[in-house]
């Protein structure tokens, strides 16, 4: 058994044949496959992954509450871009937005539970259909601000859910879509005045693969360190932001900033 020691910031995802994991804590970075012992202790200590103070509750994946409120990668518009406030005056710090929201955004289609619509920066599309589970993805527009992804978003979601059902990605085996002929109908439906962003051009669907055991059933038991504490098994799947174990599942994006002490066999 390997042993490690840090605050667990997040999954890295690397795509391949198969999409393979790495579990990031701290600096240190975990390879983690099927197969494997793995052994979780959490410390009871938390700290907030942008500011590192230590306390008791962490919000919004890792912050602490005065981060939670004063960053802009915090506020409501994160999760609902098309009420982004910036040409009101009033975003959190102008220089992050600038960075991060006035870059172009894709909209796009994915499969994970079921179809959904999403948005993301321009070049992080591999990145972000991978942490959401996605067995296959295409793109719709590319648009110039992330406001405007997020209108376009809420406008196809009339039609399209832009919500994923965790336990039915992880169950996978997701209906048979054909996605190019779904984007051809979302498309169709859209205004015209969305033309000079709509990627037209019909490339094939991006396939993702997950790895997991063969025949593998995931019990769809939410793990979480505040209740166990001690996490105990063998790695049988890993997809989206889950690691699967026989007893259960455990979303380590939600535990961002928990320090623990990590064993894990070769594989």
């Amino acid at each position: 058994m390997t042993e490690h020691h840090g605050l667990i910031q997040g999954l890295i995802h690397t795509f391949g044949e198969t999409v393979s994991y790495e579990l990031q804590l701290d600096s240190t970075v975990v390879p983690l496959r099927v197969g494997q012992e793995l052994s979780i202790h959490f410390t009871s200590r938390k700290e907030c992954i942008h500011c590192g103070r230590r306390v008791k509750k962490l919000y919004q994946n890792g912050y602490c509450f005065p981060c939670m409120r004063s960053l802009a990668e915090c506020d409501l518009c994160i999760v609902k871009p098309h009420e982004c406030h910036f040409h009101n005056g009033t975003c959190r710090d102008e220089d992050w937005g600038q960075a991060h929201c006035f870059i172009p955004h894709y909209v796009y289609l994915a499969v994970s539970s079921d179809i959904k619509v999403g948005l993301t920066r321009k070049g992080r599309e591999l990145t972000r259909w991978m942490e959401q589970g996605a067995e296959q993805a295409v793109l719709l527009a590319e648009v110039p601000t992330r406001k405007l992804a997020g209108e376009l978003e809420m406008e196809i979601a009339k039609h399209v859910p832009d919500k994923t059902n965790w336990r039915k990605m992880l169950i996978g085996g997701s209906p048979q879509i054909d996605l190019l002929e779904k984007k051809r109908e979302v498309l169709e439906r859209l205004d015209t005045a969305w033309e000079p962003y709509l990627l037209r051009e019909h490339e094939q669907p991006r396939q993702f693969s997950f790895p997991q055991d063969d025949l593998f059933e995931p019990k769809l038991t939410s793990l979480s360190l505040d209740k166990q504490g001690d996490i105990v098994g063998r790695i049988r799947g890993l997809k989206g932001q889950y690691v699967l174990l026989d007893e259960g599942v455990l979303n380590l994006k939600k535990h961002a900033g928990y320090d623990i002490e990590l064993s894990v066999s070769a594989g």
